[in-house]
């Protein structure tokens, strides 16, 4: 499972943070790195004096660093840092610990009281004497700095997760597993030199020296008595080829023989302790480690291979690309932090954070959880607020929407639908009095359009008289019974040339949809003519269409 880890390196000169991307299966790469320096003081001997300074410090860095999180792996050193190794019977862990603590009265300098302590066990080893024992690590810290610490850190807003041992942290950080000889990681800070020996990743020898790349540029300030600032830039120009200052060049290679004479006195000592192997090679890091003539002259008194070490060769750089300048300047001081931020091969890493900043931490972690909590029912609470604010608004327009239309309705509609259904009233009666007279009503001119029409050419009318039936479908011709569907009658005098011709004539007229039993009565010979009167019934198909004009749908 992919986690970020931060560790906290607070040196001397400068805070630093690396934030590490931490995947099973994967090499660690470095996410986010960042320092911000601190003015001379704040931290002496690796021990906060000025706290304030120091938090602001750290407020800045996770301000322009932006880090993941604001929970960190904080390493501790000094002279009041210490590490021991005590061999202990078999015990059970829930025994181990208080067995450690009162074993340890016998190799720790300070009051236990005034000590914070935590312990590990590096290996089961057989003994002369009896049953075999464990070999126990144990980390051992003046109180009063792991307070000035933890006070330090919360605030800047930070909560501790762990407070190891940054001797513990360079091992991881530096700690090649192919290497199976004893090596010797020194780290020359700004005010401590630390002397690490490890055999894969085990501390076997720890040591401390309150000396550094400072003490070299103090010297340097004395000799040629200006500021500190002046003397480091006098430092750094003698890295460089050309000629140089002989009281500043003088002043810094004394300071420098003897840091490189107390390193190697250090690892003299650790080597002359039985049971330990040679050191088989030392690795150099920090910043002071590129103090002009360091690392030539601890190269030909050494008598094992001494080179630079490079932390960042053991993780992925590809998310933070830098180029050979930077990748330079950071692989020389990221070190502690990145071997803080480094999971430990054994699985349990020193931690000297003391219960009560634990306490403290949780109950700050409970107090974000509740205020976040607090803060989602709040906005849950105003959100559910304003929606039922709304609906109950929007049911208020409904409404208003609602009786306003009903208003209308009640002034308006209903007085306009009660006129009108006075008026239809009216129009039904008038209806009722105008459809009986129009349903007896023939469409004459429909008639007399039939009659030319089917008349035949040869025949002439003298006289034409239109009825229309008092009780239409009743009444019929003055022969005949009622037809069904008669309306009217025509009566017409008719004058044909020959008497066949009034034949043709009743053939014709007959043959119209709206006339029907033409009645022939009797006729009379006018010299080449033939006169005679005849009777029509006019049919439903040229009854006037007036009526559905005047009537009234259901």
């Amino acid at each position: 499972m992919a986690n970020q880890s931060i560790g906290l390196d607070i040196g001397t000169s400068a805070v630093r943070a690396v934030e590490l991307h931490l995947d099973e299966g994967r090499i660690p790469f470095i996410e986010n790195f960042g320092q911000v320096g601190l003015q001379p003081g704040c931290v002496v001997a690796g021990e906060i004096r000025d706290q304030d300074q120091v938090a602001d410090a750290l407020s800045r860095l996770w301000r322009e660093g932006r880090f993941a999180h604001r929970q960190v792996r904080v390493g501790l050193a000094g002279l009041r840092a210490i590490i021991r190794e005590i061999d202990m019977p078999l015990l059970a862990p829930s025994e181990l610990e208080s067995a450690v603590r009162f074993k340890a009265d016998e190799v720790i300098p300070f009051s236990m009281q005034e000590t914070v302590l935590s312990s590990k066990v590096i290996a089961q080893v057989a003994s002369p004497e009896g049953p075999p024992q464990l070999r126990v690590l144990v980390g051992a810290v003046h109180a009063e700095a792991v307070e000035a610490l933890v006070a330090t850190l919360e605030a800047a807003g930070l909560e501790p997760v762990s407070i190891d041992l940054q001797t513990a942290a360079l091992a991881r950080a530096v700690c090649d597993p192919s290497f199976q000889a004893p090596e010797a990681i020194v780290s020359i800070g700004a005010g401590l030199t630390m002397i690490v020996v490890h055999l894969m990743g085990n501390l076997q020898f720890v040591r401390t020296l309150d000396t550094g790349g400072e003490t070299i540029t103090s010297a340097i300030a004395s000799a040629l008595d200006i500021p500190h600032r002046d003397a480091e830039a006098a430092k750094r120009r003698l890295g460089y080829p050309g000629t140089h200052d002989a009281l500043a060049a003088g002043a810094c290679d004394r300071a420098v023989n003897e840091l490189v004479s107390e390193i190697h006195n250090s690892i003299r000592f650790f080597s002359s302790l039985p049971g330990r192997q040679p050191i088989g090679r030392i690795q150099v890091t920090g910043g002071g480690a590129r103090s002009p003539g360091l690392l030539k002259l601890m190269q030909a008194n050494a008598g094992v291979p001494v080179a630079l070490a490079s932390p960042l060769s053991g993780v992925d750089l590809s998310e933070m690309p830098l180029t050979p300048e930077q990748a330079t300047d950071v692989d020389t001081v990221a070190a502690a932090p990145l071997g803080l931020a480094l999971p430990d091969p054994g699985g349990h890493p020193f931690n000297l954070l003391p219960e009560s900043a634990r306490t403290r931490a949780l109950e700050r972690r409970v107090h974000r959880y509740l205020v976040r909590a607090a803060a989602v029912i709040l906005v849950l609470v105003v959100g559910l607020t304003t929606l039922r604010f709304i609906q109950v608004h929007s049911a208020e327009n409904h409404l208003s929407t609602i009786s306003a239309e009903n208003a209308t309705i009640q002034n308006v509609e209903i007085p306009k639908y009660d006129k009108a259904l006075v008026l239809r009233d009216q129009v039904v009666k008038q209806s009722a009095q105008v459809v009986p007279t129009l349903n007896k009503e023939v469409d004459w001119l429909v008639v007399l359009n039939q009659i030319a029409q089917f008349i035949p050419s040869n025949v002439t009318l003298s006289s034409i008289t239109l009825t229309a039936d008092s009780n239409p479908g009743t009444s019929g011709s003055t022969v005949s019974a009622p037809i069904k569907g008669q309306i009217g009658t025509v009566s017409t005098s008719v004058e044909a040339k020959q008497l066949t011709d009034v034949t043709a004539w009743g053939q014709s007229i007959v043959q119209s949809p709206v006339l029907k039993d033409a009645v022939l009565a009797s006729g009379v010979s006018k010299g080449s003519s033939v006169a005679f009167s005849a009777t029509l019934d006019v049919l439903n198909g040229a009854k006037s269409q007036r009526i559905s004009e005047y009537s009234v749908p259901g």
